[in-house]
């Protein structure tokens, strides 16, 4: 298996009220690195970011390019490597959270 290496990213997710909330992460992609801002999200609530759904666009930058994540693609992503990875590195993916299905919610 190939090892693909990390590089710095920036996520950025707008909430309802039009604020941007960003999170910087070490991703092998721009889909790794969306992920990684759910995960973040989800597992740290006192970090006060909109929680992710499937509608939520996720705005990553990284070596100066800036790419767009749709939430729904994100989750069709996690999906197929949830049933692609297999061993310790599969086990470690499939314990990151799955979006929300309903509307982007604002944090408590």
């Amino acid at each position: 298996m190939e090892s693909v290496a990390e590089r710095w990213c920036t996520v950025t997710v707008t909430d309802q009220q039009g604020r941007r909330h960003s999170l910087d992460v070490r991703a092998t992609s721009t889909y790794d690195a969306a992920h990684l801002y759910v995960a973040h999200a989800k597992q740290n609530p006192a970090a006060n970011l909109p929680t992710p759904t499937v509608a939520t666009v996720f705005e990553v930058v990284t070596a100066g390019r800036m790419y767009s994540v749709q939430g729904a693609a994100l989750q069709k992503w996690i999906m197929h490597r949830r049933q692609e990875w297999k061993g310790p590195k599969g086990l470690l993916f499939s314990r990151r959270p799955m979006l929300d299905s309903q509307e982007l919610r604002k944090p408590d």
